[in-house]
């Protein structure tokens, strides 16, 4: 007995008018095949990981009030040749014991992949593959079974195994819009203690991109987080943190790093903050911090609007790239400026960051065509599948993106660098800065927070510190000359 329904399954609102459709086949087969339509012997979901396949293949059980058989495509895996056929046959014979029925095997792509027809070393693969196309084929419209299939790799399912006749019908599940987030946390925050500050608006605001599952997953660990603080309540503030955890990773607290390194970190993360705020087309400034999260020992955060969700613009991609290099830039600039004879001290973190420049640049060149003006691009394909020569071209245009980023963003920043200074002070005295934080201290005016350290006078720093400078904590009134 499946109680799940259609109205259980938030966030999908585009795609619930072809569900129903699909529904009112499943119940009425009849309708349709007098009339000369054929019923759909399978349906493929398919969209990312968290998205609700598998409860959308569970309403649509409930809704049509027929069996319901679940099955994972690693379910037919097996060392013994043979077996995996046998499986097949037997669940297809269950099937029609069961009829009317849906078969629903998630993650499909294990079972209908590319790599099982052209498995050399593994003939039972291919048996497998056979066997559940064969038994598709042999259904008979009086039969009443239905196959649905979820995947999140529709690229890689064999061509012959999701061709009309088999898979019929193939229906995308997007992530969420803004709308459907809004849908998905007032379910989800209906189950759990709250204060009366949460706005679902607000949270919906602070998730783009967010699956289902990311949303429950917020959700629960807000409240866990609010029981581990023996609240009875989960307020805004849990629900931040809980997003800071998910998106950032979890908080490195014990590990001990010297205040020179959380200096240069600061300098780093204040070019990258600084590049994104004043850089037409990026994305909106989330928050920065100077705490190891991961693997990373900083970061610099900001947040998609709805519209990355589908493409971006060159205008966007080129303001990722001027995000990437401008940590890098910053540290060029201080130390010419306050230690040049020191420029050594350039540390590897922005080794990833150049890295995310580059395969971002390439992307553009190589795959979407957007920097073609020299005959460089135009041509979508792996590096594999093209000449030494155009390869080459592709360097060349992308070497040629990333030194115009590097000048870009050097130029920005050397006219901000009392800007770089106040916020890597900032982020140096209190790890986090948010982007009201940030617009404040770009303003002159001061934090209401307290400092988490102080200076300490053995270490050399690049600036000259002091508790009174602009923007300091009012409550330290001792000057610390560093």
């Amino acid at each position: 007995d499946i109680d799940t329904r259609l109205d259980d399954v938030k966030g999908i609102e585009e795609i619930k008018d072809e569900i129903r459709n699909l529904i009112k086949m499943i119940k009425d087969p009849f309708k349709y095949t007098e009339k000369g339509a054929k019923v759909h012997k399978g349906v493929l979901l398919f969209g990312d990981p968290g998205v609700g396949k598998t409860l959308l293949a569970r309403a649509i059980a409930g809704e049509s009030g027929v069996n319901f058989i679940f099955c994972t495509g690693s379910t037919f895996d097996e060392m013994f040749v043979g077996v995996g056929a046998k499986r097949v046959r037997q669940l297809f014979q269950t099937a029609r014991e069961k009829s009317p029925c849906i078969i629903f095997i998630d993650e499909i792509d294990s079972l209908l992949s590319k790599s099982r027809r052209f498995a050399k070393e593994h003939s039972s693969n291919r048996s497998t593959l056979n066997q559940i196309l064969a038994e598709m084929d042999g259904f008979n419209e009086s039969e009443n079974i239905i196959v649905i299939g979820a995947t999140n790799h529709e690229g890689d399912l064999d061509p012959a195994a999701v061709r009309p006749g088999r898979f019929d019908k193939k229906i995308h599940v997007p992530k969420p819009d803004l709308d459907g987030r809004k849908d998905i946390l007032k379910l989800y925050l209906e189950k759990v203690n709250i204060t009366d500050d949460i706005e679902v608006e607000k949270l919906g605001k602070m998730t783009p991109g967010f699956s289902g599952a990311d949303l429950e997953n917020l959700v629960n660990t807000a409240i866990a987080d609010a029981v581990h603080k023996d609240k009875t309540h989960a307020d805004m503030k849990d629900f931040e943190e809980a997003k800071d955890r998910i998106i950032m990773g979890i908080e490195r607290k014990n590990l001990h790093i010297g205040n020179r390194i959380r200096l240069n970190t600061a300098i780093r993360e204040a070019g990258r903050a600084l590049t994104c705020y004043y850089t037409e087309g990026s994305q909106k400034l989330y928050k920065a911090t100077i705490v190891n999260r991961g693997a990373s020992t900083g970061a610099t955060f900001t947040l998609p609007d709805e519209s990355d969700m589908i493409a971006l613009s060159k205008e966007k991609l080129l303001a990722h790239i001027d995000i990437c290099l401008g940590g890098m830039a910053a540290e060029e600039i201080i130390f010419k400026e306050f230690s040049p004879d020191n420029m050594n001290a350039i540390s590897t973190e922005g080794g990833k960051h150049l890295a995310r420049a580059t395969n971002l640049a390439k992307s553009g060149v190589r795959e979407y065509g957007m920097f073609g003006e020299e005959g460089s691009s135009f041509i979508s394909s792996s590096k594999d599948d093209t000449s030494d020569e155009f390869t080459q071209m592709v360097d060349l245009k992308v070497k040629e993106i990333l030194d115009e980023s590097h000048e870009r963003v050097h130029n920005l920043l050397k006219t901000k660098t009392k800007e770089i200074e106040l916020l890597a002070k900032n982020l140096f005295w209190y790890d986090y800065l948010t982007e009201e934080e940030i617009k404040k201290i770009l303003k002159g005016e001061k934090l209401d927070k307290y400092h988490i350290r102080e200076w300490e006078d053995e270490e050399e720093y690049l600036f000259h510190f002091s508790a009174s400078d602009e923007n300091s904590d009012p409550s330290l009134s001792k000057p610390a000359t560093i």
